[in-house]
C-alpha cells in the first residue's frame, strides 16, 4: 500500500465532516465560477454590446455582491472543517505512533537514539501536520475549481479548450518531477534533524560531564555542524519549491499568450462573441490561481509523504515481546522462579549467557555477581520478558512466562534500579505510579516504611511537590526511598534490585538499607551486587562469569572455594581500603 493510500486510511472516523467539507466547497466553486459569467456573458454581451438596461447592471452588479457574500460564508465552512479534519487525524497519528512505542520491545530502543526517536514523534509529526491541513483545503478546493473551469470553457468553445489543455501534460511532468527532487531533499533533512535531537539529548543530559572536562566548544561545534548540514540542504529544497511556483505560472501564461492569439482569430472570424472571450479568458485567469497553488502546495505534500514514510516505519516495527494466542492471567504466585538451560544474546550470533539453569525459592534472598559484562543485568531483564530467550525456558510457580499475559506478569515484579526514575510530577504521584487506585492514607503509610514521610513534609509543598524532570529536585538518596515507596504499594511477590544504595552517601545508605529490609519480607529477591560487602547476608550468591553460572553457595562457602567470587573480594576489600585509608 502506497503512503498516499495508507494516509487516506486515517480519514475514514471522520467521513460526515468530510462530505459537509465537500459541500462547503462546492458551494464556494459554483459561487466563484458564477462571478466571469456574469460579467463576460451578461455584463459584456447583455448589457454593454446588447441592451445597454442600467436595470440589468443593477441587478448583475448586486448579484455579484450576493455572491461574494455567498463564497466567503461557505469558504469559511470549508477551511473550518478541513482544518478541523486535519488536526483530529494528526492527533491520532501522534496517539498511535505514541501507543505503538509503548508496546516495542526494550530491544527496539538499545538499537536507536532517543533524539531519532523523539523526532519522529515530534517534527515528522508537525511537517504531517503542516502537509495536511494546509494542502488538503489547497487540494481540493482548487481541484473543484478547475475542472469546474474545464466543463465551463469546453461549453464556450471546445476547440479552443482542447488548444488550452494542450499544456497540462507539460505542468503535470513538470510538478511530478521536481515533486520528487523536493521529497528526497525533505528525507534527508528529516534525517539531519533527528541527529540534531540526539545531540540536545545528549548534551542537555550529560551537560556536568561536559562542563567538567571543559568540552563546551567541542560540542557546540559539533552542534552547529549538523545545522550547517541541514541548512545547506533546506536551502537547496527551498530552492526547488521557490522555483516550481514561478516555473508553473510562466508555462501557464505562455500557454495563456497562445489562447489569446486563438481566441481572437475566433472572435474575428464571427465564432466566438467578445463577451464568450472575455469570459473564457476570464474562467483561465482563474485557473491560474489554482494551478500555482496546487503547484506549490505540491510541494509542501511532498514534505509531508517524506515525514509520513518515516512515522510508519516505525509503525511497522513489531514487538519482539508479545503475547501467545491463548496467553493466561497469573494469579499472585509464591515466587519461585526457575531457569531452564537458558540461552541468551542481543543477537543470535553474539551471546550473552549461555547453560543458565537457577532456582530462586519463595521467599529467597539471591545475589548476582560477577566481572562487567558477565550477564548479570540480562539475566534479570529476563525475567519480566523486556527480552526473549534463545533457548530454553523461565517458569513462575510454574508457568511459563512465554505463555502468560504481560500485564499479570509484570504486575508479580517490583524492580528497583541503581539510578531511580522518576517522572515529572508531585511526590503522591510518583509513589501513586505503583498503584493509580492508591488512597492518600496508603500513600503516606507506604512512604513511612520507604523511610521518606519526613523528608517529604519537609518539602514545601509535602506530598504535592513537583520533583522535575527525572526527579533532580531531590537528592539522589531521596529519590532512591521514593523509588522503593512506588516498588512497597505495588506489593509484588518478587524483588528485583540493581544495587539500589550504590550512588548514595553514607546516611541515605542506611535508611534506604532499613527501607529495603522491610520490602525484601517474604519476596524472592534477587540483587544484582556491585560492592560485595552489602550481600554478604544473601541466602545464596550467584557468581557469573564468561557468560555461565560458576559458582553458587553462601558468602562464606564461596570464600573458602578460592574461586571467581573469593578473588573479586579480596580485589574489591584492597580498593575499599585503600580508598579509606588514603
Amino acid at each position: 500500500m502506497s503512503t498516499s493510500h495508507r494516509l487516506l486510511g486515517y480519514f475514514k472516523p471522520y467521513r460526515i465532516l468530510l462530505i459537509f467539507t465537500v459541500v462547503c466547497t462546492v458551494f464556494t466553486t459554483l459561487a466563484t465560477l458564477a462571478i466571469p459569467w456574469l460579467i463576460g456573458k451578461n455584463l459584456i454581451d447583455s448589457v454593454i454590446l446588447g441592451e445597454k438596461s442600467i436595470k440589468l447592471l443593477t441587478m448583475i452588479a448586486l448579484g455579484i455582491v450576493a455572491l461574494v457574500a455567498f463564497k466567503g460564508l461557505f469558504s469559511y465552512g470549508q477551511n473550518y472543517l478541513m482544518s478541523l479534519v486535519g488536526y483530529k487525524v494528526i492527533t491520532d497519528v501522534r496517539n498511535q505512533v505514541y501507543e505503538h512505542l509503548q508496546r516495542l520491545s526494550l530491544n527496539f530502543y538499545r538499537k536507536r537514539r532517543t533524539g531519532e526517536i523523539i523526532s519522529r514523534v515530534v517534527h515528522d509529526v508537525d511537517q504531517l501536520q503542516n502537509a495536511i491541513i494546509n494542502t488538503a483545503v489547497v487540494f481540493v478546493t482548487n481541484s473543484l475549481m478547475l475542472i469546474g473551469v474545464l466543463g465551463l470553457i469546453l461549453y464556450i468553445h471546445w476547440r479552443l479548450s482542447l488548444f488550452t489543455l494542450a499544456i497540462v501534460p507539460i505542468l503535470a511532468f513538470t510538478a511530478n518531477k521536481f515533486g520528487k527532487w523536493i521529497r528526497g531533499f525533505s528525507s534527508s533533512i528529516q534525517i539531519k534533524i533527528a541527529n540534531i535531537s540526539s545531540i540536545l539529548q545528549e548534551t542537555i543530559g550529560g551537560i556536568e560531564v561536559i562542563k567538567s572536562f571543559g568540552r563546551e566548544k567541542r560540542e557546540i561545534k559539533r552542534f552547529k555542524d549538523e545545522t550547517m548540514r541541514t541548512l545547506r540542504l533546506s536551502v537547496k529544497r527551498t530552492r526547488l519549491i521557490a522555483a516550481l511556483a514561478p516555473l508553473m505560472e510562466m508555462l501557464t501564461l505562455i500557454g495563456l499568450s497562445g489562447i489569446l492569439w486563438y481566441g481572437g482569430r475566433e472572435v474575428i472570424r464571427g465564432v466566438l462573441t467578445t463577451g464568450e472571450l472575455i469570459t473564457f479568458l476570464g474562467y483561465i485567469a482563474l485557473a491560474i490561481y489554482p494551478l500555482t497553488q496546487i503547484s506549490q502546495a505540491f510541494g509542501i505534500y511532498q514534505q509531508g509523504l517524506a515525514s509520513a514514510e518515516r512515522i510508519f516505519e516505525v509503525l511497522e516495527v513489531q514487538p519482539e515481546i508479545k503475547e501467545v494466542p491463548g496467553a493466561v492471567g497469573v494469579p499472585r504466585v509464591k515466587g519461585y522462579i526457575e531457569f531452564k538451560d537458558v540461552y541468551f544474546g542481543y543477537s543470535e550470533k553474539k551471546l550473552v549467557l549461555e547453560e543458565i539453569n537457577l532456582e530462586v525459592r519463595p521467599g529467597e534472598r539471591i545475589a548476582l555477581v560477577g566481572p562487567s559484562g558477565a550477564g548479570k543485568t540480562s539475566l534479570v531483564s529476563l525475567i519480566p520478558r523486556f527480552y526473549e530467550p534463545l533457548s530454553g525456558t523461565i517458569t513462575i510457580d510454574g508457568y511459563d512466562i512465554k505463555k502468560v499475559k504481560l500485564a499479570s506478569l509484570r504486575k508479580q515484579i517490583g524492580i528497583v534500579s541503581q539510578q531511580a526514575i522518576l517522572f515529572n510530577g508531585s511526590i503522591r504521584d510518583n509513589i501513586a505510579y505503583g498503584r493509580m487506585e492508591a488512597s492518600d492514607e496508603e500513600i503516606i503509610q507506604t512512604a513511612k516504611k520507604a523511610n521518606a514521610h519526613d523528608f517529604i513534609m519537609k518539602q514545601p509543598d509535602g506530598y504535592e511537590t513537583e520533583v522535575g524532570e527525572r526527579g533532580l529536585k531531590l537528592s539522589g538518596g531521596e529519590r532512591q526511598r521514593i523509588a522503593i515507596a512506588r516498588a512497597i504499594l505495588k506489593d509484588p511477590p518478587i524483588l528485583i534490585f540493581d544495587e539500589a544504595t550504590s550512588a548514595v552517601d553514607a546516611q541515605a545508605e542506611s535508611l534506604i538499607q532499613q527501607a529495603l529490609e522491610w520490602l525484601m519480607q517474604d519476596r524472592s529477591t534477587i540483587t544484582i551486587a556491585h560492592r560485595l560487602s552489602t550481600i554478604q547476608n544473601a541466602d545464596e550468591i550467584v557468581v557469573l562469569n564468561k557468560r555461565k553460572i560458576e559458582e553458587v553457595g553462601t558468602h562464606q562457602e564461596l570464600l573458602a572455594r578460592g574461586g571467581v567470587y573469593a578473588k573479586l573480594y579480596k580485589s574489591q576489600f584492597k580498593l575499599e581500603d585503600i580508598s579509606f585509608n588514603s
